[in-house]
């Protein structure tokens, strides 16, 4: 291959990626970010941003930006991405070396090849339609590249869809020259839309036109006019008018008419017919520059070759660099939302919040929503989850700075290790201020921080600032200035659930040494760290309490702070069961469950065989019902009481 720099690009991308698939062989708290870069998630997920105000989890202002140099590549330059960093073409142009050898290429028909160039703006369209009302990418399931560098084990790859697009571009380029390309790869269809971006003016013009007329036509109208004009444009002409700005050019006078320009084009394209190459399927790779024998004959807008070559790829490598650069310096909101009558209240002022480390996408962000949604006062929210901060709109009437930190701060109890084999009968209490502690992942963090140590037990978090937090510790072990360096600890080391460990930062602040505040038994640590569980179902309201019974017995497990959650499902499969009304945990001298019911319509026998059960029968919004594992092995062997005694 005469173009050598072009090549390097490529095997530098490749190479990129085997890193990124290798190392967590010999880095097991490496995770590789396949996604990193993606242009195509970026684009889709600003549509989804202009579309519901909200954008995918994955993507962030990286690829965003990308996203936005790829429009203005197309603009200038062409179709960059597709020739110089698109692992897919590159995979493509390599393994149809393969079809050359054995001669098995054949061009398309062109009564085939127009029609068929429909398909890619057609999967265009359902790509971006789907991830603009959802903020969740659907080009995942799909993806030939997702799918094939995670070994389809990415959660978000179908993997019957990604097998057949893989199986779309194997063939296809064996057989025809960069049939992916042409026919059906959504990028390279964006590509064309702003290489010939005249469509895009004119979809404008239109869509504004009818809306200033009273029409009130949706995003969606705007992006199927977009696509509808490309793909008409593209099936009648298979060229661009104006743009790009930059496109290989031909000197007729000097051409030898060798047409080795042709037979090398990846795409296929009679470069020698063009005095200007126009064609729908130039992607500026500058092959035909390096392939012709004579100077100053095809070169880029006429410039003299020996600069002209490197157009393209300098262009290239400055909007990737620009992009790049953009998104360090700009940060895209990925929730707007504002309720509670908004638009009439003439005072709202905004309250701008940090370190909420566990706001890490849309989802989180629309959690977060959620939760201050239900503040009397607080009135909107602008979403950051790249820099994890929030801007709070509020009502300062009703609501002041100091309100909204106590409203959305989430005190804690947290377990760091147990206290079954210490053999303490008292551990010492100490009270520690800790400054940048905020939210869950914060909580999260300090735990494996003081899990450094085994002297440390637990402990508690009270509003403040900085946040007060009581720590239960064996004071043989541990002094009050120990734990403030644990706590100042720069870095941990987080094991995740596939055996892999994730190394963290952390910047809590400690402004005083510690207050220590006596002891407490270990009976009543225990009693104070256990949160209860109650939850009411089956009509239990309307039920007589003198005929309910109790089922009383020791339940370990209500103990786990991992478990927790699974209460939830144990009580939906409860609930299937008529005569079954309430479930309780308590502390007692130890974790205890408390199952009421009516022994005159579900027996008691009964009763502790569908708590025995392997299967929870759970049932989830929309009606889905689903068979679950049951977490919850501790046998219910305990006493049975009645529900009024309980309850006095």
């Amino acid at each position: 291959m005469k173009n050598k720099l072009r090549l390097s690009m490529q095997l530098s991308i490749v190479a990129m990626i085997l890193y990124a698939i290798l190392r967590p062989l010999i880095d097991s708290s490496y995770t590789p970010d396949f996604e990193a870069y993606c242009p195509l998630g970026g684009i889709a997920s600003l549509m989804s941003r202009l579309n519901l105000g909200s954008s995918s989890c994955q993507m962030g202002e990286v690829q965003m930006m990308l996203g936005i140099s790829l429009i203005v590549g197309a603009i200038f330059f062409g179709k960059l991405f597709c020739s110089f960093l698109c692992p897919v073409g590159t995979f493509m142009e390599w393994l149809g070396r393969i079809g050359d050898k054995f001669n098995l290429r054949f061009n398309i028909p062109e009564y085939l090849d127009r029609p068929l160039r429909l398909l890619k703006y057609a999967l265009l369209f359902y790509t971006i339609y789907e991830t603009m009302n959802a903020s969740e990418l659907f080009c995942k399931e799909y993806d030939p590249y997702l799918a094939s560098v995670t070994f389809f084990q990415n959660g978000d790859v179908v993997w019957y869809f990604a097998l057949i697009t893989i199986g779309i571009v194997i063939l296809g380029s064996i057989f025809t020259k960069m049939f992916w390309c042409k026919y059906l790869c959504p990028l390279g269809a964006i590509g064309n839309i702003f290489s010939n971006v005249g469509v895009v003016v004119i979809a404008l013009v239109l869509f504004f036109g009818a809306n200033l007329l009273g029409a009130e036509l949706g995003l969606v109208w705007l992006l199927g006019g977009v696509i509808g004009l490309a793909a008409l444009s593209e099936i009648l002409f298979k060229k661009s008018f104006l743009f790009p700005l930059f496109k290989i050019t031909r000197n007729d006078a000097t051409c030898p008419t060798c047409v080795k320009c042709d037979d090398d084009c990846p795409q296929g394209i009679d470069v020698s017919t063009y005095d200007a190459v126009n064609h729908a399927d130039c992607t500026m790779c500058g092959d035909c520059v390096y392939s012709c024998p004579v100077k100053q004959t095809i070169s880029v807008n006429k410039m003299p070759t020996k600069y002209g070559k490197y157009a393209a790829p300098v262009g290239t490598i400055i909007l990737i660099a620009a992009g790049i650069i953009a998104s360090n310096f700009y940060e895209f909101k990925t929730l707007t939302e504002r309720w509670g009558e908004f638009e009439k209240l003439e005072n709202v002022e905004v309250y701008h919040q940090e370190g909420l480390t566990s706001m890490k996408c849309w989802g989180s962000a629309s959690s977060f929503k959620n939760q201050i949604a239900r503040i009397n006062g607080i009135v909107g929210v602008d979403a950051y989850p790249v820099s994890h901060t929030a801007d709070i709109y509020y009502n300062p009437n009703v609501i002041d700075e100091l309100g909204i930190k106590k409203a959305i701060f989430q005190p804690v109890k947290q377990k760091v290790i147990s206290t079954s084999n210490s053999g303490l009968d008292s551990l010492a209490v100490v009270l520690i201020g800790i400054d940048n502690f905020f939210d869950k992942t914060d909580f999260t963090n300090l735990t494996y921080s003081f899990r450094a140590s085994d002297g440390i037990f637990g402990f508690e978090t009270i509003f403040g600032e900085p946040v007060e937090t009581k720590i239960y510790y064996d004071e043989a072990k541990l002094t009050p200035e120990k734990i403030v360096e644990l706590i100042l600890t720069e870095e941990i080391e987080v094991k995740m659930l596939d055996g892999s460990t994730d190394k963290r930062e952390i910047e809590y602040e400690v402004e005083e040494p510690g207050k220590p505040l006596g002891k407490v038994s270990v009976l009543d640590y225990q009693k104070g760290m256990f949160k209860a569980y109650d939850k009411k179902f089956n009509n239990y309201s309307s039920q007589n309490i003198d005929s309910l019974s109790v089922l009383v017995y020791p339940m370990e497990e209500a103990g786990s702070r991992v478990l927790y959650s699974k209460l939830s499902y144990l009580t939906s499969h409860l609930s299937s069961w008529k005569g079954i009304v309430r479930l309780t945990t308590k502390y007692d001298d130890a974790p205890m469950a408390y199952v009421y019911f009516q022994d005159d319509v579900t027996p008691l026998n009964t009763l502790i065989a569908v708590l025995s059960m392997e299967k929870m029968r759970v049932h989830f919004r929309g009606g889905e019902i689903k068979l679950v594992d049951n977490p919850f092995k501790s046998k219910p062997e305990g006493i049975v009481k009645k529900a009024i005694e309980i309850e006095k």
